[in-house]
């Protein structure tokens, strides 16, 4: 494809907790490379996760993270104050600008980033200044936090505003959006299943080990789970236990994790970046319940115990639809009790992985349909 022809389209990402809504971004930013140049502008911690391409180019904003407590912003390195750093973040942005563009792709908002409404709504008017109106898609998890009636109509108008098509990342026979959003009936026109954004399936199956591998996955919340594993380790001397760490755990929390250690036959490690690899040699993976990361066990074949982030509803939820289905075991805070956890790792060693098969192509689905969008004339999108 002639260079000429290409498209050109910007992608925004803000991380808050772990490194999801980033992985899901750059899976589907490597299928939009196939016929397209991307920009992207990232926000949240960076964990040196991207692409190399010659026609990706990548902005890593100032860090902002949210403080649940207070509701508000905080500077991670407590060297700026807030305003500060939305000041520098807004000039980054207009200095790393480089259209005409052709479309862009906002990850997750309007059903989340709110709080980033400000930015993310001045970069849609800094792209029609300089590109003219171009499409806005949006790409979004099949689950969502309840939100009330009243926050559901703005996200509703919001779409409706600025939206041409909201990509949900899942498989409506597994997950349906409107399970988690009352009002997704007011913008079925412009909804899209996608099927979840899956990383590729492997090139081999390597033999599995007597490994269990636990992970708190990109955040730093779950540390119940990482203890409740390192427990049930001292009752199961036969296995190895591979215990890897969010990217956010401090060194003081991995020496007070190793600490607890009773045995040989633990090994804590910070982030992994070759997590891929290590499920396809474990004998069962015991996660959070993250999108990305259930996708990442089932791709894997590797049977998963899995335990929801505690602040709120949506990883419980998709670890129930998933448990329906056989996709996996659920666990409860109850069940991290160093015998019941025992027992349900028995049990997922013993129980055949499922071969359900689900939706999974999302990355190269989104695409695909962008491109299509993007080859009508401008007056007909």
């Amino acid at each position: 494809m002639a260079e000429l022809h290409l498209k050109k389209v910007l992608y925004y990402c803000q991380s808050l907790v772990g490194i999801g809504h980033l992985t899901c971004s750059l899976r589907i930013i490597h299928e939009l490379l196939h016929h397209a140049e991307v920009d992207l502008i990232q926000g949240g911690l960076d964990t040196g996760t991207s692409l190399e391409h010659p026609r990706y180019r990548n902005l890593i904003l100032p860090t902002l993270l949210h403080d649940h407590e207070s509701g508000g912003f905080f500077d991670p390195d407590d060297e700026s104050g807030v305003d500060e750093i939305w000041k520098a973040r807004s000039e980054a942005i207009r200095n790393f600008l480089n259209g005409p563009y052709h479309a862009i792709v906002v990850e997750f908002y309007p059903f989340g980033r709110r709080r980033f409404k400000r930015e993310i709504q001045d970069l849609f008017r800094a792209v029609k200044d300089i590109s003219g109106p171009v499409p806005i898609f949006t790409s979004v998890r099949e689950a969502l936090v309840p939100r009330t009636v009243e926050k559901e109509r703005r996200m509703v108008e919001s779409v409706k505003k600025h939206i041409h098509t909201v990509f949900i990342r899942g498989d409506p026979e597994v997950v349906r959006f409107d399970e988690t959003f009352s009002l997704a009936h007011k913008i079925e026109d412009r909804l899209c299943y996608t099927g979840y954004v899956s990383p590729p399936a492997p090139q081999s199956w390597p033999k599995r080990k007597k490994q269990i591998l636990v992970s708190q996955g990109g955040g730093n919340v779950g540390r119940e789970l990482l203890e409740g594993a390192i427990g049930a380790a001292a009752l199961m001397p036969e296995y190895s236990f591979l215990l890897a760490t969010g990217s956010r755990t401090t060194p003081a929390e991995m020496e007070a994790l190793r600490e607890t250690v009773r045995g040989n036959n633990v090994e804590i490690k910070p982030f992994l970046p070759d997590f891929q690899r290590h499920l396809l040699e474990s004998a069962v993976s015991i996660c959070m319940g993250g999108d990305n990361t259930l996708l990442d066990v089932i791709t894997a074949r590797t049977p998963t115990l899995a335990y929801p982030y505690q602040g709120n509803s949506e990883q419980g939820f998709r670890i129930k639809k998933f448990s329906e289905k056989g996709l996996l075991h659920a666990l409860e805070a109850a069940d991290l009790a160093l015998e019941r956890l025992k027992e349900k790792i028995e049990l997922a060693l013993s129980t055949p992985c499922a071969t359900k098969s689900i939706a999974i192509n999302g990355a190269f689905l989104t695409s695909e349909k962008i491109k299509a969008v993007l080859a009508q004339p401008p007056d007909a999108i």
